[in-house]
C-alpha cells in the first residue's frame, strides 16, 4: 500500500500518483513538518518560478521532477533558516551592553564620544563625493517595425540578466503557433476573417458603453483615511445583509449579533477574516466581523464542524445561521446561499437593431493580457505577432490587458533597456518613450478594429499605484484614435453584451488564501470565479497577500479602501467576465456567465497564448449566422421570445459565443 493510501490529503491535492512519487511527497511532510495542502503551494510556487506555464499542469509530475522540487524545497528551506539566523544575530547585537573605551567614564553620557577618533568608515564617508557618475546612460529609439535589436548584456552596475535567461525559448523557434488549446462552445462555426472588402466597418457594426463614471477613477492615489476605510467595509456588509434579506425572504428579528449568548438560531451576516495576520488561513482561525451597526464591529470565532460544505476566504461576505451557546463561539448549522445578479437582458427590438448592423456576421473580438516579452528582452515579439494578425483578419474589437511595460521586467527593474540606434540622445528618456517607441506603433496598425486598453498595477508607464486604477493617458503614449483607454477594473457594453475585465490577479490570490472542505464546485478556477460573481466586486479578498509571499511572476494588489467600491460589480451579472492571471489558461462558463483567463500573450521564458471570440445573433432575432444551424434558446423562437416586443430578454451568451484559447 502506498504511503497516498495513508494520507488522503496528498491524493485529494495531487491526484493518483505512482508508489515512488509518493514516498517522495510523504517523505517531504515528514521532513518539512507541513501538510499536504501547504506542500501542493509550494508546487505551484515551484511551477512558477520555472516560468514554464502558468498553472500546475504544464510540468507533470514525474519521479525527477519531484526529486526536482524536493531540491527546490529543500533550497528555499534553507534560505529562510539563514535569513532567521541573521535576523536573531541582529536582534543580539542590538541589544548588547555598550562598554566604554578604556579611560573614558560613563558619567557624563553619550557627549564622551564627541572626541573620539574618527573611524575609518566614518573617514571614507566624509570624504567621499556624492557627484553624478562619470559614464552616463544614452537611449537611442530604433525603428520599431524593423527586427527588434539583439539581447545585450547589461551594463556594470546594471542587473544582469536572470539565470534563467538560457533556458528561454526563442520566440521565433516556438512550437504549435495558432494551435488552439481550449474551445467553448465547439458547435458554433468560427467566425470568418477578414470580412470582405465591401463590409462596413466597426464603426458601423460596434457600439461601445461605459457602464462605469470615468472621471471617479481619477482620485488622489493612496491617500487613505481609516475612517472613510471603515466606512466603506461596514456600507458593504449592511448592503450585502439587505440584500440577503430580501432573497430569502427573511423577518428583521431574524438577524442578530453573533458575539452574544444566543441558544436560538439566528442569522448572523459579517464578513471572514483571520484571527492572526501572519500564517496561513486555515478552518481554526476563521473568524466573522459584524459591521459597526449590527455587532458593534466585533469579531467572533466560528465553528464550522457542522457545515457539510463550504468556501472561505478574508474578506468574504457571507450569511450564517448558527447559535452561540457560551458567548466565545459561534457554532454554524447553515451557510445562506448568497444573492445572485440578475442577467444582463435586452429588449427584442435592440435585438433586432444590433443583428441588423451586423449583417449575418457574428461579432468578433481578440482579448490578449500582459505581459508582452519574455525576460531576456523588451522587443515585444509577441505583441507584434498578435498586432499584425488583428491587422490583417480585422475583428471587430481588440481587448489588451496590462501591464504592457512591465514594472517586473528584469531590465525595466534594473532601469537597464535600450531605445534603439536612430533616435536622439536618451539621457532624459522616460518609459512613456519606451511606450511609444516599441508599443504604441504595434497597437496603432490596428486601424480597423476597435482596441481597448485596460492597465495594471504591473504597469510602469501607469502614474496611478492602487487599485480601483485610473486609465492610461492614450494621447500621451501616441495611440492612435480608435485606441480607447479604460480603468482597471472596467464594465463596459459591447452592442448588447455586458463584459467585465480587470488585470488584478485575483484568481491566484483567492485560490492562495481559500480554505474548502466538500465545496460544490470542485473545479477550482470555476469556483474562485464563482465567487466574485456572488461577492458581486472584482477583488472581494482582504486583506490582499503581501507582494514578498507570492511566487516570481505573480503580482500583488494594492487596495485603495476609501475608493474600493468602484470595483464592484453592479446591477446585472455580465455576460463575459475577463480575469487574466497565474492560474492557467481557461474559458469556462459560470452560472450562466463566460469567464475568461486568456493567460499571459507570453511567458517569462517563451510564448503564451490569448483568446478569440465569437457571437452571434441572439436567437429570438430569428437571425442566423454565416453557416451557424440549430442554436437557440429556449423554445421554438428562442428564450423570451414569448415576453412581447418590448419586454427584455437575457442575453444568454453562454449559448452564442464560441470561444477559443489559441497560442501566438
Amino acid at each position: 500500500m502506498s504511503d497516498t493510501a495513508a494520507d488522503p490529503d496528498l491524493t485529494d491535492r495531487f491526484g493518483p500518483q505512482p508508489a515512488d512519487i509518493t514516498a517522495e511527497l510523504s517523505s517531504m511532510l515528514r521532513l518539512y513538518a507541513i501538510d499536504a495542502e501547504e506542500l501542493f503551494f509550494k508546487w505551484e510556487s515551484y511551477v512558477l518560478s520555472m516560468g514554464s506555464g502558468t498553472g500546475a499542469d504544464d510540468i507533470k509530475l514525474s519521479l525527477d521532477s519531484v526529486r526536482a522540487f524536493k531540491k527546490y524545497v529543500q533550497a528555499q528551506f534553507d534560505k529562510e533558516m539563514r535569513s532567521k539566523a541573521r535576523m536573531v544575530q541582529s536582534n543580539q547585537a542590538a541589544h548588547r551592553t555598550p562598554r566604554a573605551p578604556r579611560g573614558v567614564k560613563m558619567e557624563g553620557g553619550m557627549d564622551m564620544f564627541d572626541g573620539l577618533a574618527t573611524t575609518p568608515l566614518k573617514r571614507k564617508l566624509e570624504s567621499s563625493k556624492f557627484g553624478t557618475p562619470q559614464g552616463s546612460k544614452t537611449y537611442r529609439v530604433a525603428d520599431p517595425l524593423s527586427s527588434p535589436a539583439p539581447f545585450k548584456t547589461p551594463s556594470k552596475g546594471g542587473a544582469a540578466a536572470p539565470p534563467e535567461a538560457r533556458s528561454i525559448t526563442p520566440f521565433k523557434t516556438r512550437l504549435n503557433a495558432g494551435e488552439t488549446v481550449s474551445l467553448l462552445n465547439a458547435s458554433i462555426p468560427k467566425a470568418v476573417l477578414p470580412p470582405p472588402e465591401d463590409a462596413p466597418g466597426f464603426e458601423h457594426r460596434i457600439t461601445l458603453q461605459f457602464n462605469t463614471e470615468l472621471k471617479k477613477f481619477a482620485f488622489r492615489p493612496m491617500y487613505q483615511k481609516l475612517a472613510e476605510a471603515a466606512e466603506v467595509a461596514d456600507e458593504r456588509i449592511d448592503e450585502f445583509a439587505a440584500a440577503l434579506q430580501e432573497h430569502h425572504s427573511l423577518p428583521d428579528d431574524a438577524f442578530g449579533d453573533p458575539s452574544v449568548v444566543c441558544h436560538e438560531p439566528i442569522v448572523a451576516v459579517g464578513r471572514i477574516c483571520s484571527d492572526a495576520l501572519e500564517g496561513r488561513f486555515n478552518a481554526q482561525s476563521v473568524l466573522l466581523e459584524s459591521s459597526r451597526m449590527t455587532g458593534g464591529g466585533a469579531r467572533t470565532p466560528l465553528k464550522l464542524d457542522a457545515l457539510n460544505s463550504y468556501a472561505f476566504f478574508p474578506g468574504q461576505l457571507v450569511g450564517l445561521r448558527g447559535t452561540n451557546a457560551s458567548g466565545s463561539v459561534f457554532a454554524v448549522t447553515q451557510l445562506l446561499d448568497p444573492p445572485p445578479l440578475p442577467p444582463a437582458a435586452s429588449s427584442p427590438a435592440a435585438l433586432a437593431a444590433i443583428a441588423s448592423r451586423l449583417d449575418g456576421r457574428p461579432a468578433s473580438l481578440f482579448i490578449a493580457a500582459g505581459p508582452y516579452t519574455t525576460d531576456d528582452n523588451l522587443s515585444f515579439e509577441a505583441l507584434s505577432a498578435l498586432c499584425d494578425k488583428a491587422a490583417a483578419q480585422k475583428p471587430d474589437v481588440v481587448i489588451l490587458l496590462g501591464p504592457f511595460i512591465d514594472s517586473d521586467h528584469p531590465l525595466i527593474a534594473a532601469g537597464d533597456y535600450d531605445l534603439g540606434d536612430d533616435g536622439d540622445d536618451g539621457a532624459a528618456a522616460t518609459l512613456d518613450d519606451l511606450f511609444r517607441a516599441r508599443i504604441a506603433p504595434l497597437i496603432n496598425r490596428i486601424s480597423h478594429s476597435l482596441v481597448l486598453l485596460i492597465p495594471s498595477q504591473r504597469d510602469a508607464v501607469s502614474r496611478h499605484p492602487c487599485f480601483p486604477q485610473e486609465p492610461l493617458k492614450r494621447k500621451q503614449l501616441g495611440l492612435a484614435g480608435n485606441v480607447k483607454a479604460l480603468p482597471n477594473p472596467s464594465i463596459f457594453s459591447i452592442n448588447e453584451l455586458v463584459i467585465a475585465a480587470s488585470s488584478a490577479d485575483v484568481l491566484f490570490h483567492l485560490f492562495r488564501d481559500e480554505i474548502s472542505h466538500n465545496p460544490p464546485l470542485a473545479n477550482a478556477p470555476n469556483r474562485l470565479t464563482q465567487h466574485i460573481l456572488q461577492q458581486r466586486s472584482f477583488y472581494p479578498l482582504f486583506p490582499p497577500p503581501a507582494s514578498d509571499s507570492l511566487p516570481v511572476g505573480v503580482g500583488a494588489t494594492s487596495l485603495d479602501l476609501p475608493h474600493v467600491r468602484l470595483a464592484d460589480l453592479v446591477g446585472v451579472q455580465p455576460d463575459l467576465l475577463i480575469l487574466p492571471g497565474s492560474l492557467g489558461a481557461f474559458a469556462n462558463v459560470v452560472d450562466g456567465v463566460v469567464a475568461v483567463n486568456p493567460g499571459p500573450l507570453s511567458k517569462r521564458r517563451g510564448a503564451g497564448g490569448y483568446v478569440e471570440v465569437a457571437v452571434g445573433a441572439h436567437p429570438v432575432v430569428g437571425v442566423k449566422t454565416e453557416g451557424q444551424e440549430g442554436v437557440k434558446g429556449e423554445g421554438e423562437g428562442g428564450r423570451g421570445s414569448e415576453g412581447g416586443e418590448g419586454e427584455p430578454v437575457p442575453n444568454r451568451m453562454f449559448e452564442r459565443a464560441r470561444v477559443e484559447i489559441v497560442k501566438i
